[in-house]
């Protein structure tokens, strides 16, 4: 069964941003010099080290996205202007909590007239050429890389690991269990449906895809065959070859593997995450975060969503041990909740003495306010325990407010 994040996610201590250390670095890919920024946290190391797998399109190693024009507006409204940098801030938290990680411009993004000749080696693999850098740092503990893949990239790390032995574990985030030509199909209806488009022009083109790879599939192609957004037939066979059997290729590889589906994802439906827990049958993990479109962000915030962040944290640490955490802050030593995670309520303790106000809200995971406590004049120490039988399981957050200082917590409820 599908778990959502809320009931399993458990206390994590954010760390300080600024504690890593980021350095521009390139690596060869195919003849071709591939640019990439490696993340390391503060501390010893070698690290436990991360490589993101991006999504399809000229994309540069932050996930730079602009959400301008008409689409932009009529699907993303609240975001209309902003910019996305999803690979950025992803990259960000996890070497906050103790992950070295190498992002990279895709060789389409900086070759944008000079690529050369198309192969599926050349311009879907950069990450087989990353992990072999990677290896070369002594930052990287080389028993220890992980491959995240995002939209695209889901579909490739499991074929990229296939007749690997130093890759750990996988992490598929808004991935597509569909083939590519499918959900481009649908993606090119439902725009022009929704943001009010030529549905017939759209409905034609997505026929036109589905007879060219209708072709592919069946081997019928010849050289003749017109190249498709620029890459031959024979470099789509290929391309086919390796991403239609995701699940496979991911039951195969048997590694560590947690799938993410986003709640409000137009891109990937939601629906593909439940078509690959039907497919695996290894022993994964199968998270729906709700609230977040394909891009790791909320529809009414451009920055990449905590909770999202926060519950790929939470797995790793079951997974992948680091050995490194940047400083933490510890402004709540003197506040304990138990049991956390709880099922019906829990105590909290603030080992505080003469207190003049204690002001409490307990808030859910949309930001919303189910509790709110006030306290005044404390002698001793606070103690006082919460009934949350009436409300739903998932994550909750706590704001205590101690004499004008701020306290905050996490807590689930299970």
């Amino acid at each position: 069964m599908t778990k959502n994040l809320l009931t399993l996610f458990l206390l994590l201590i954010s760390a300080f941003s600024d504690a890593q250390q980021s350095y521009n670095i390139t690596f060869n890919h195919d003849s071709l010099v591939v640019n990439a920024t490696f993340a390391v946290p503060a501390g010893t190391g070698p690290f436990p080290t991360i490589i993101i797998n991006p999504g399809s399109g000229a994309i540069d190693r932050d996930g730079t996205i602009p959400l301008v024009g008409g689409n932009a507006a009529c699907l993303y409204p609240s975001l209309l202007n902003d910019t996305l940098r999803c690979y950025k801030e992803l990259s960000d938290a996890l070497v906050d909590s103790g992950y070295a990680v190498l992002r990279y411009d895709k060789l389409e993004y900086t070759y944008t007239t000079t690529l050369g000749s198309i192969t599926f080696d050349k311009l879907w693999l950069p990450v087989e050429s990353a992990i072999d850098y990677v290896k070369t740092r002594n930052e990287v503990d080389t028993n220890r890389i992980i491959l995240i893949g995002h939209s695209e990239g889901s579909s490739l790390i499991p074929f990229i690991a296939r007749n690997r032995t130093d890759i750990k574990a996988l992490i598929s985030i808004a991935g597509s269990r569909t083939p590519f030509d499918s959900l481009l199909a649908y993606q090119l209806v439902y725009i022009a449906q929704t943001c009010g488009g030529n549905v017939a022009q759209a409905q034609s083109q997505a026929n036109q895809i589905l007879s060219y790879f209708n072709i592919i599939r069946t081997n019928t192609w010849n050289a003749n065959t017109p190249a498709l957004f620029g890459a031959p037939a024979s470099t789509w066979y290929d391309y086919v070859r390796a991403t239609d059997s995701v699940s496979v290729h991911y039951n195969s590889d048997n590694l560590p593997t947690l799938f993410t589906g986003m709640g409000l994802d137009i891109n990937v439906p939601p629906a593909e995450l439940i078509r690959f827990e039907n497919d695996i049958t290894i022993n994964a993990d199968f998270w729906s975060i709700p609230g977040l479109i394909h891009y790791m962000t909320p529809d009414t915030d451009p920055h990449v969503s905590t909770v999202l962040t926060d519950t790929i944290i939470y797995w790793l640490r079951q997974h992948i041990t680091p050995t490194g955490i940047a400083s933490i802050n510890n402004d709540n030593k003197s506040l304990h909740i138990s049991p956390n995670p709880f099922s019906t309520g829990f105590l909290i303790s603030l080992e505080q003495n003469n207190v003049r106000r204690f002001d409490l809200e307990i808030k859910n995971i949309l930001g919303q306010t189910v509790i709110e406590d006030h306290t005044i004049n404390v002698v001793n120490s606070y103690n006082k325990r919460y009934d949350m039988t009436l409300f739903p399981s998932g994550m909750y957050v706590i704001n205590l407010i101690s004499d004008g200082q701020l306290m905050t917590a996490k807590i689930i409820k299970q």
